[in-house]
């Protein structure tokens, strides 16, 4: 039997996609919004919910275009045409940036291993990845917003400047680690005379709020694209926004 979205059980669809039943059944209304079928042109071989299926899973697992279009029963060729039309509407609804400035961001950075050595560089995990970083707010978890992937060697704050430090709108409470020290637009740890960190009350308080976005960067890598990218040159830029939204929809 090929895999179906219709016969999926709650509990199937949640291992599978790690969406419940209703917040995948969003999912599939607000891509159909966006990018629904004309009607026009050679049919689809998947109905529109299974389609949308296939792109999460191909996400959460993986899989090669063959081993997917061997579950749904079509060619892999058509298993990358359905990832590829569907990619680019689903990165779009993270959205704009959030407009409350009361709201607490935190930022860090992330390495991705990628296989395209040309975007790439050897890093302190000791494979040749890339630095992402990522925005989130600390209430909920919610990505803000996500940078550009540069070579794994460059420093956050680097990175940050000229990816998504561009982008991103003034904040008052944009938070990191000390990584980002020199940043006029990012809170850090408050330094004593000898540049050591002052490990006070403020500063545990501080650690807490950063663990927020240490565990948003851990939900974005529980889908395994985020964890060993096989696309080339900049492939690898809309799929961090894609997986953001993912962790929108989940909320």
């Amino acid at each position: 039997m090929r895999l179906r979205l219709a016969h999926c059980t709650t509990a199937d669809l949640r291992a599978w996609t790690g969406l419940t039943g209703p917040q995948m059944h969003h999912l599939v209304e607000q891509l159909w919004d966006r990018r629904p079928d004309t009607g026009r042109g050679r049919p689809w071989a998947l109905p529109f919910a299974d389609r949308v299926l296939l792109l999460i899973l191909a996400y959460r697992t993986n899989l090669t275009m063959q081993q997917l279009g061997s579950l749904f029963g079509i060619s892999d060729s058509a298993a990358h045409r359905v990832i590829d039309r569907l990619a680019e509407p689903l990165a779009q609804l993270l959205g704009p940036p959030p407009t409350d400035r009361r709201e607490l961001w935190v930022v860090d950075g992330t390495l991705i291993p990628v296989h395209d050595k040309t975007k790439t560089a050897k890093s302190k995990n000791y494979r040749r990845s890339v630095n992402v970083q990522v925005v989130c707010r600390a209430r909920d978890r919610r990505v803000v917003a996500v940078g550009d992937a540069w070579p794994g060697n460059r420093n956050d704050i680097v990175v940050f400047r000229e990816s998504v430090g561009t982008a991103l709108p003034d904040h008052p409470r944009l938070s990191g680690d000390g990584g980002y020290r020199g940043s006029d637009r990012i809170r850090t740890p408050r330094r004593g005379p000898d540049g050591r960190i002052i490990k006070d009350r403020n500063y545990r308080r501080f650690r807490k709020r950063r663990a927020v976005a240490e565990h948003a960067i851990a939900r974005l890598k529980d889908h395994q694209i985020l964890r060993q990218c096989r696309r080339k040159g900049d492939g690898i830029n809309p799929w961090v926004p894609q997986m953001g939204q993912r962790l929108v929809t989940r909320f």
